[in-house]
């Protein structure tokens, strides 16, 4: 949002006027042209594969909406920007009432590019509270670990909205201003804590696949976790360095918070639509249970019981493979 006080010497800089917006249109663009090519991707590898129908659909629910709203945000800000390093380079000259009320002109825009961005916030952290949800199991242990997550992350994004309606009123815009700020802050947070939640339970989940299949299973437990970890970090460290920009009176990089919501999700459905989780186990027919984003969990199932059935499946190829190596040495005896 822009602040009200205007100090002709620091605003009317050529920096300001020409350099800020310069820097975060073209770190936008750049971060849009990723994007657009992550999101084109995925769907290229959802509908070029052989992939699950239901999988298939709540991935397109998630990524679709996500993608648009967070193109629509960055766009109206950047917008924004340039409208508002135009305004400030016609209007030196007049005096401040007039600079006040040629200001007011992006207001509309800002307040647009916010609500779109809590909206598509809104989806990101609905994927990783599915991702909890799945992976916790069990009703019990989601109401202790999951429920209050989701509660949380509902009154973080409600309360950035109402940050961000204040900051288009002119009267208490310093206000939605500081709601905002926070608002980010918080939303590093809850990334911070939903991402250890999954990352955590994928590790304690796969203790015994590690310890009975050994390294080839554990590369890729580790490789899961990392992509979970990576991009939870990603965007946590993103709204960070926006929020000291920001309070530091530097360029406006919003734009970059608006894309980065959408490209951390959007990298993990990517790697679930190349098909990254599957087992990396020849001719087996094990799945990576906790790792099961894309599909709801039938009734009844629960963590324990897919770790059991990954420990069947486990059991029964290894006893196979047993038989086999038996045959083969009758083979060789005769």
């Amino acid at each position: 949002m822009p602040s009200l006080e205007l100090n002709s010497e620091s605003l009317y800089s050529s920096k300001s006027i020409l350099l800020g917006p310069f820097i975060s249109v073209g770190l936008m663009l750049f971060l849009l042209g990723i994007y657009v090519l992550l999101f084109v991707l995925v769907l290229y590898f959802l509908f070029g594969r052989a992939t699950n129908a239901i999988k298939r659909k709540l991935h397109l629910a998630w990524v679709t909406p996500l993608f648009l709203l967070s193109v629509s945000s960055t766009v109206m800000k950047g917008v924004s920007i340039i409208k508002q390093g135009t305004v400030t380079l016609s209007v030196v000259s007049i005096s401040p009432k007039g600079q006040m009320s040629a200001w007011e002109y992006t207001s509309v825009l800002d307040l647009l590019a916010g609500v779109f961005y809590v909206l598509a916030n809104c989806i990101a952290d609905a994927i990783l509270l599915y991702r909890c949800f799945v992976i916790w199991g069990p009703m019990t242990r989601n109401r202790i670990f999951v429920f209050p997550l989701m509660a949380l992350v509902f009154l973080t994004n409600a309360i950035g909205l109402i940050g961000f309606i204040l900051g288009s009123i002119t009267t208490v815009a310093r206000l939605g201003g500081d709601i905002t700020t926070g608002y980010f802050i918080a939303n590093a947070v809850n990334t911070f804590l939903l991402t250890p939640t999954v990352a955590g339970r994928i590790w304690w989940l796969s203790r015994e696949p590690r310890r009975i299949m050994g390294t080839q299973i554990e590369r890729k437990y580790d490789r899961i976790i990392g992509m979970v970890v990576e991009s939870g970090l990603l965007y946590s460290a993103s709204l960070i360095i926006y929020v000291v920009i920001r309070q530091n009176h530097g360029p406006e990089l919003f734009p970059l918070v608006g894309l980065m919501v959408g490209i951390a999700p959007t990298l993990i459905i990517l790697g679930s639509s190349l098909g990254l989780f599957k087992s990396a186990v020849p001719g087996s027919r094990i799945m990576i249970s906790t790792l099961r984003f894309a599909e709801p969990l039938a009734g009844g199932d629960s963590s324990e019981a897919l770790n059991a059935n990954l420990r069947g499946d486990i059991d029964s190829n290894i006893g196979e493979a047993h038989k086999a190596e038996c045959r083969s040495a009758t083979v060789r005896g005769r």
